[in-house]
């Protein structure tokens, strides 16, 4: 088991990387990622060999959805996965995260969603 976040992302993205490579997807090297991320996303899909594509978030950081579709039709056959932070980095409960999920998967990519500990925290106390 992870003893931390950046380890628990590393894990989480070796396995969506040997999932595509079982199916004979070696292409698949696009790792979307959030712009409210924490700088260990980027960093640990970049360590997995993936090239990342950042996605925006609008004013109250929520994942823009409409480019999550662009970015993910535009790269369909490179595409691995998303990586989603939940709740977000500013500490929202996106209303359109099952969207968001189901886009990833219509063009052949996997979603790598935690939960961060310290984020829920402030919401149970």
């Amino acid at each position: 088991q992870p003893h931390s976040g950046a380890t628990g992302e590393y894990a989480g993205l070796m396995a969506i990387k040997k999932y595509h490579e079982s199916r004979g997807d070696f292409q698949r090297d696009i790792c979307l990622c959030p712009t409210s991320a924490h700088g260990t996303n980027p960093a640990t899909a970049q360590i997995c060999g993936m090239k990342i594509i950042p996605i925006h978030c609008d004013e109250d950081g929520n994942i823009l959805a409409e480019e999550v579709e662009e970015k993910a039709k535009q790269y369909a056959d490179r595409l691995s996965c998303i990586m989603i932070t939940y709740p977000s980095t500013h500490g929202v409960f996106e209303d359109s995260v099952k969207d968001i999920c189901d886009t990833i998967h219509k063009y052949g990519g996997q979603v790598l969603r935690y939960v961060m500990q310290l984020h829920l925290l402030a919401y149970l106390r």
